[in-house]
């Protein structure tokens, strides 16, 4: 029994000895206190990082960062061969486009061909309800002539002038 008395009078006097001391020093003015404080830091940080070197290690916590690092790597080259394969989708999405067309004028030839064919794009539309004027690529350079008929798709389209250029 005396001996816990003791043990319980030590706890006491250490509890109080360092609450005294954290009391006194956050009252102190710390710029006082600064260039001890570096010297303090300056032994204390190679001990403390080494510790924790040492702790990451026995716990294998350094795998978790390694893996981190691994990752973000991973990430980024995934990110950019999703960019390259974005890019080819569209490129193929054009040529898919030019491949329909191309189709079609191929089976417009052969729906027609007792006919003198030449395939043209639309490249203006004036669709209003006094006018239905329609602008291609192709002219006289091409052979067609004025107030020749047009074929599209949809059937016969009639031309009342043209407007060379």
């Amino acid at each position: 029994m005396k001996k816990n008395k003791i043990v319980n009078y030590i706890g006491t006097a250490i509890t109080i000895v360092v609450l005294c001391t954290l009391v006194i020093y956050t009252n102190i003015d710390i710029k006082n206190f600064s260039k001890s404080e570096s010297i303090i830091s300056k032994l204390v940080m190679p001990i403390q990082n080494g510790l924790t070197y040492l702790k990451n290690k026995i716990a294998k916590n350094t795998s978790f960062f390694e893996s981190i690092d691994y990752l973000k790597k991973e990430n980024e080259e995934l990110r950019n061969k999703n960019q390259e394969l974005e890019t080819k989708m569209r490129e193929l999405e054009i040529i898919k486009a030019e491949n329909s067309t191309l189709r079609e004028y191929a089976n417009m030839k052969d729906k027609y061909s007792g006919y003198e064919t030449v395939p043209a794009y639309i490249i203006s539309k004036d669709i209003t309800n006094l006018s239905s004027i329609m602008v291609i690529n192709v002219g006289t350079k091409d052979g067609i002539e004025v107030n020749q008929p047009v074929i599209s798709s949809e059937g016969l389209v009639r031309i009342y002038s043209f407007s060379f250029q």
